[in-house]
């Protein structure tokens, strides 16, 4: 029997477009933990649009989610540390215990291990005055792939750690620690679980390049931390800047 902190409600789908899209129409149902589950995606959609296909050695799935304390537009930042926190807790705890691996978040909600991306993660939400309703969760986790594109700059835990995963289990462990961390906000607060964030933020403290979308310009500056609306903080120049999602890109060697 799964054990989960609230009763979720689980669609399996053999083949679809798009989980995220799928979600969408279980928005304004009453129920809650909404997980639309596929091994086979063929149209997802990333950040900035990107098309996003899925084999069978990969998990793709959706939550429908409706915060159970108000959560407020300028704090939906809050919902990228939950899944990322979870997915990473999820990796160290139970295929990296002797942390062979470093695992790193990247800002704001991809999962980094050997300077390669194994997981991505789309947030789309629903709002009513001002107030977060409902948030959709997409989550694309590479598991036993063996072939990537060199531009993709992926890899798969297979791949990393050299090791066969139980597709069902991982899935319903990252569901599990989902909710966990979600029932960490809850009782001790937003800080609480921006400091993990923190302490396994991607290149912080190490000097990087940096494209700024406004300016169309690069940048050699250092990450430092995050501010308490999700903005990243980068040092450049001995001076602090603060970006938001979509206004600057990593450069990773």
């Amino acid at each position: 029997m799964k054990k989960f902190f609230w009763p979720i409600n689980l669609i399996t789908l053999k083949k679809i477009d798009s989980t995220n899209q799928y979600a969408r129409k279980y928005i304004l149902k009453k129920q809650n933990w909404i997980i639309i589950w596929t091994m086979n995606q063929t149209q997802g959609i990333g950040m900035r649009k990107n098309l996003w296909h899925t084999e069978k050695e990969k998990i793709t799935f959706s939550i429908v989610f409706k915060p159970i304390q108000t959560l407020y537009v300028k704090k939906i930042y809050v919902m990228n540390i939950v899944i990322s926190n979870a997915i990473h807790k999820t990796l160290s705890e139970c295929y990296n215990q002797k942390n062979k691996e470093k695992i790193w978040i990247k800002w704001p909600n991809d999962i980094i291990i050997n300077n390669q991306k194994v997981c991505g993660i789309l947030i789309e939400s629903c709002i009513f005055s001002q107030k977060i309703h409902t948030i959709i969760i997409g989550v694309g986790l590479n598991v036993n792939q063996k072939k990537f594109q060199k531009e993709w700059n992926a890899s798969s835990l297979k791949e990393i750690f050299h090791l066969n995963f139980d597709l069902d289990y991982l899935f319903y462990k990252i569901i599990y620690f989902f909710q966990k961390e979600y029932l960490f906000f809850t009782i001790y607060g937003e800080k609480f679980i921006r400091k993990y964030y923190i302490d396994y933020l991607y290149l912080k403290n190490q000097v990087s390049i940096f494209y700024i979308y406004k300016t169309n310009s690069y940048i050699s500056g250092v990450i430092r931390s995050i501010t308490d609306q999700g903005f990243l903080v980068i040092e450049y120049n001995k001076k602090f800047y603060f970006f938001m999602e979509k206004e600057i890109e990593f450069f990773i060697s």
